[in-house]
């Protein structure tokens, strides 16, 4: 996934949670009555849903499930005020 896409999905992600348009799914995970708990149970849910993807050597679910764990875990990131960048920087060093 290049950088640009996931710049380009947070940004995204943050305009939802500044303008909170009421047709957004996103919108609703900031606006959820459960808090930040309604982002982080459907980050667990979803990665429950690609380990059995992976189990059944499902490459579509594979695919499909990991882009949800990508777009969750944004969410949860921009709900804690953690820029996108702080988590490419972080994969940078771990390249080495």
């Amino acid at each position: 996934m290049s950088d640009d896409l996931l710049r380009d999905l947070y940004a995204v992600i943050e305009d939802r949670k500044e303008t909170l348009p009421e047709d957004s799914y996103t919108a609703s995970l900031f606006t959820h009555e459960k808090g930040e708990n309604a982002a982080l149970e459907k980050l667990g849910e979803e990665a429950t849903e690609f380990v059995l993807a992976a189990k059944d050597s499902d490459r579509e679910e594979l695919a499909h499930e990991g882009a949800d764990i990508v777009y969750h875990m944004l969410v949860v990131l921009a709900q804690n005020d953690v820029d996108v960048e702080e988590l490419l920087d972080e994969l940078r060093e771990r390249r080495g």
